[in-house]
């Protein structure tokens, strides 16, 4: 899936653009969740801002170009606005202990299993469950235990 390719890239420019680090992800037809680590001062609300307008710059054009059919789900007609990916908010829970990082780890690879899509989380391509059992290089990736 080239969209999700979209996102891990950019989770790579900005992840080093904000100085943050990507600890865990699951990328779904219809949303995503991940969890990141800013490692001196959280810039929390830029990131998602630059991530937010960009991304769906690109989505946009892969979709334009591989399944035209496509564009007009995700046309969107509001001031100079015309095609909408992301919802208008998103989710930031403070992630304060390891517990709870593991909580929110669990329930984000399991995503896909619910889903019906897996019967088991490391067998999501494009997730990280697979790096956390050691099954997939660390790549940008880095794990909830090093910074907790």
């Amino acid at each position: 899936m080239h969209c999700f390719a979209i996102l891990f890239d950019s989770f790579t420019f900005y992840n080093k653009k904000y100085e943050a680090k990507l600890l865990a992800y699951v990328f779904m037809h219809n949303h995503i969740h991940f969890i990141l680590f800013f490692e001196e001062q959280t810039r929390l609300i830029d990131y998602m801002r630059d991530f937010k307008k960009f991304t769906p710059l690109k989505i946009r054009e892969h979709i334009q170009v591989s399944q035209p059919n496509l564009v007009e789900n995700i046309a969107y007609e509001h001031r100079l606005q015309h095609f909408k990916i992301w919802t208008d908010r998103y989710d930031d829970v403070y992630l304060y202990s390891r517990d709870v990082c593991e909580i929110k780890i669990e329930y984000m690879h399991n995503n896909p299993v619910r889903a019906g899509l897996v019967n088991n989380p490391i067998d999501y391509p494009f997730s990280s469950a697979a790096f956390y059992e050691g099954r997939r290089e660390k790549s940008q990736l880095i794990h909830y235990r090093d910074v907790f």
